[in-house]
């Protein structure tokens, strides 16, 4: 990526070097949060003089504040304004005190970027609602947000991409006008569950479907769940495939229970999937699917004849997996408690940001 000369000139107007303000830009930019290992593998340097200086003029000039996990550790937050207004990035949430939870996935996408710092970036969620509205002419409705209620209960504000994963583009060689492809990342923490990636690729699933073609990447600092990630977002992404066909035949009777008006047969799951089929089947394919469907008495192994065919466009995707350096392990013990040293408003602070946070990433 490349930083803007000014945004470097701001920050070493703050008292930092070249690359104490490189370093400080990425963090603001992409995590808010960042280690001591972070701050010297990215400087190549060992521990002593260098990080000792950084961390305690950043603390001292109240630019970064530092709380301490297990096996003390320390984790610092980069929460001034003054940071944050010098990169033109004021409106950032990064800068909030968040759950130990997220602050674990922002350590994660740091690690992501400082191993992939040459790539091109959509830096905020300006850059991102740009590049895919106007450039590519996805509708806004389509990209990932939440709406939000202001003072005035008739106001309401979309934040998009709240859940803040970076997404950076890169050139195909074989397209002839060598436009871009985007690339998303999603980092998940260790631990067998694949639960936040699913909801996360089912929300994010109508939009990436209007896509000429995308690029994912699952990271996660364990190879454990790669296969697993890698099998859900094929049958997620593949129209044929049988796990895709059992899914639009329930999809199916919900809709066709619904119609009938027979909602007292309805579970939450069921309706979740409603509302999820209704955003991802769309267009006049699944409609005449739909009516073929209750014509042959709603049979489920008529599903592969009646889905999106080899004539019609396939959805160009890609799927790879990137193996994360660290799993931090420092935010819990055996039983899950957090170590972090911090007052009870502090907590009370960081479990608001936390619900806050979390309800932004609900699917439906």
């Amino acid at each position: 990526m490349t930083i803007r000369p000014e945004h470097l000139a701001a920050l070493g107007d703050l008292g930092y070097n070249e690359q104490e303000a490189c370093f400080i830009y990425l963090v603001a930019t992409h995590s808010g949060y960042f280690t001591l290992r972070q701050f010297l593998d990215y400087t190549r340097t060992a521990k002593g003089w260098t990080v000792h200086q950084f961390t305690t003029k950043s603390i001292h000039l109240g630019h970064v504040r530092a709380a301490t996990y297990g096996r003390q550790t320390a984790v610092f937050n980069v929460f001034s304004r003054k940071i944050y207004g010098a990169l033109d990035r004021d409106n950032l949430r990064n800068r909030r005190r968040l759950s130990s939870e997220l602050i674990h996935t922002r350590l994660l996408i740091l690690d992501f970027v400082l191993a992939h710092s040459n790539l091109e970036y959509l830096e905020t969620e300006n850059d991102k609602v740009t590049y895919f509205r106007d450039r590519l002419g996805i509708p806004e409705a389509l990209i990932p947000g939440r709406i939000y209620k202001g003072i005035n209960p008739e106001s309401t504000t979309k934040r998009s991409f709240v859940d803040r994963f970076p997404v950076f583009l890169s050139a195909e060689s074989d397209r002839p006008d060598g436009q871009s492809v985007p690339t998303f990342i999603y980092c998940d923490p260790a631990g067998r569950s694949l639960l936040h990636y699913i909801t996360h690729l089912r929300t994010y699933d109508p939009f990436l479907r209007r896509l000429p073609d995308f690029d994912f990447i699952y990271a996660a600092p364990s190879p454990v769940k790669f296969r697993r990630a890698e099998q859900f977002f094929r049958n997620l992404f593949d129209d044929n495939s049988p796990a895709n066909s059992r899914s639009l035949n329930r999809y199916f009777r919900v809709r066709q229970l619904w119609a009938e008006n027979q909602h007292s047969l309805l579970t939450r799951a069921d309706r979740d999937l409603l509302r999820y089929g209704n955003q991802r089947y769309k267009g006049e394919i699944y409609k005449s699917a739909y009516k073929e469907w209750i014509a042959r008495n709603a049979t489920e192994d008529i599903m592969f004849r009646l889905l999106p065919g080899p004539h019609q466009k396939a959805l160009s995707s890609g799927f790879r997996t990137h193996l994360l350096p660290r799993d931090y392990d420092i935010f819990a013990d055996k039983s899950g408690s957090e170590h972090r040293t911090v007052s009870s408003a502090e907590r009370s602070d960081s479990r608001s940001a936390s619900r806050s946070e979390e309800e932004r990433t609900k699917h439906f």
